[in-house]
């Protein structure tokens, strides 16, 4: 029984699709990794299944993690309907146990993806491509996504499996790189040497249409991962990298998010999720989110609301960070009044009206890295060492939101909060946030404050909710019983 959980853990099976455009996948049939990798058009429908892996990843368990477990955002209690008291609102309250699904299915869904990245570059220089340039962007692809999972992991779970082959029998499977945890340091040097190669393979813009990954998103991982390790010199030059590589920021904030194609996947975009309604492959986050209580108010003819929804529901701090007139504030929350005359707040960034666009799902896109983004880094690189003008890019990124988008002397006079906030404001629930926290050191402070917060805003809180505050998940329980694994501290 291990030895098949071992093969498990390290093989998953690669999704056969219709080739006939990136995005247009649809799955036929099942094959196994041995004699699947014969053709270029296979190594294109094997990569197509690791996207696929971290799409179903932001779905279900990535915005749980980077934002409803900070203090970004809550959930709208439901004394009706209980189900997600077991698994789903303890992420929220820090007081998930090991056996939580969502723990087990983000370490799953992020190994699965590794898994798929494996056996692709195992094989793919032993397939005959019409062109060495789509070998190397192959390549590539495969690199960034197995690097964007594993810089995930260690920096939820800490040391973790680092599983680089693809487990093809048993005697491969019970070897080191399966049973044991890599230290968090050693999957760092290993993530940060697979992004500098992606970044070699990558054509310096892919369509962003396409849903590829680029250089420019592989220039943006290596950032986020340099700036994870305090590397400010490193990620400077990543991101200084970045400036010259044709990014803009949009003139208007929504039209970022808006999935017209006249708006969509702009100047601003550096790698966006895609999803698409019309193949099967709708974003369904709206549906989500507003309020249980909203019926079709919002979701229209294609409610009502169920009364699972009122997830990722804006807290009253983000709520108060933002000036009434900003226009972040005014397109990413949205208030609902009940029937009760109560006013729910609820995350209106990705709503973009269902009539058009499908029934509780939707055709937007997500943005995983967007130059707003960079530059905001890069402002927080040079007030940490220097080089540039931290205030001149966070005004440039407020202005546009902002009639007055200048800093106040309070901001400047302590301006690491104050580029700490402005990410805040404008990168809300795009999953940034947690992992902000953690990268700052400022997770337990910050979510104990959030807890006193909310206690005494809401009647509903355990008393238990927010006093175990750690800054690493625990291992799956599940993992721990069958390999053996140590768990993490406070677990």
């Amino acid at each position: 029984m291990k030895t098949q959980n071992y093969i498990i853990l390290s093989i998953a099976f690669i999704l056969l699709w219709s080739c006939d455009d990136f995005l247009d996948q649809s799955p036929e049939t099942f094959q196994t990794p041995t004699n699947f990798f014969k053709t270029e058009a296979q190594i294109d429908e094997a990569v197509a299944a690791i996207y696929n892996t971290n799409r179903a990843l932001n779905n279900d368990e990535h915005w749980r993690f980077g934002e409803n477990r900070s203090d970004n955002t809550s959930f709208q209690y439901n004394v009706n309907d209980r189900g997600g008291e077991l698994n789903d609102e303890p992420v929220d309250l820090f007081l998930m146990l090991t056996a939580n699904d969502n723990l087990s299915g983000y370490w799953n869904r992020s190994y699965t993806g590794i898994s798929r990245a494996n056996f692709a570059l195992a094989n793919i220089d032993a397939v005959e491509f019409s062109d060495e340039d789509i070998r190397d962007a192959r390549k590539g692809e495969i690199l960034f996504l197995r690097s964007w999972f594993y810089f995930n992991l260690v920096q939820l779970y800490g040391d973790v499996p680092l599983v680089t082959s693809p487990g093809t029998s048993p005697e491969v499977i019970l070897t080191d790189e399966f049973l044991q945890r890599a230290p968090a340091e050693e999957v760092y040097n290993f993530i940060i040497e697979e992004v500098g190669q992606a970044i070699d393979l990558l054509p310096t813009q892919a369509n962003t249409a396409t849903g590829r990954a680029s250089r420019g998103a592989a220039l943006m991982l290596l950032a986020k991962i340099q700036m994870v390790r305090q590397n400010f010199q490193a990620a400077r030059a990543a991101l200084e990298t970045l400036q010259t590589m044709g990014y803009s920021l949009q003139e208007n904030y929504a039209s970022v998010f808006d999935p017209d194609p006249a708006n969509n996947e702009g100047s601003e975009s550096i790698f966006e999720i895609q999803y698409d309604f019309s193949l099967g492959q709708g974003s369904d986050f709206v549906s989500r989110f507003v309020p249980f209580n909203s019926g079709n108010d919002i979701l229209g003819e294609n409610g009502p609301a169920n009364s699972r929804a009122g997830q990722n529901q804006p807290t009253q701090s983000l709520i108060d960070l933002y000036d009434p007139e900003d226009v972040r504030f005014q397109h990413n929350i949205g208030f609902y009044t009940g029937t009760n005359g109560v006013v729910e707040p609820w995350m209106s960034k990705f709503n973009f009206g269902f009539e058009a666009l499908g029934p509780n799902t939707q055709s937007v896109n997500f943005p995983m890295f967007r130059y707003a983004d960079a530059l905001l880094m890069l402002a927080e690189v040079y007030n940490e060492v220097g080089g540039g003008d931290p205030v001149a890019l966070v005004e440039q990124v407020r202005s546009r939101s902002l009639a007055d988008g200048s800093l106040s002397a309070a901001e400047l006079a302590d301006l690491d909060q104050t580029i700490a906030d402005e990410r805040r404001r404008e990168l809300a629930f795009e999953n940034h946030r947690y992992f902000d926290l953690l990268r700052r050191g400022e997770l337990v402070e910050v979510m104990t404050a959030h807890g006193i917060d909310q206690k005494a805003q809401k009647s509903n809180v355990p008393a238990e909710a927010y006093t175990n505050i750690r800054t690493l998940l625990g291992i799956p329980l599940g993992q721990v019983q069958e390999f053996g694994f140590t768990q993490n501290e406070g677990w």
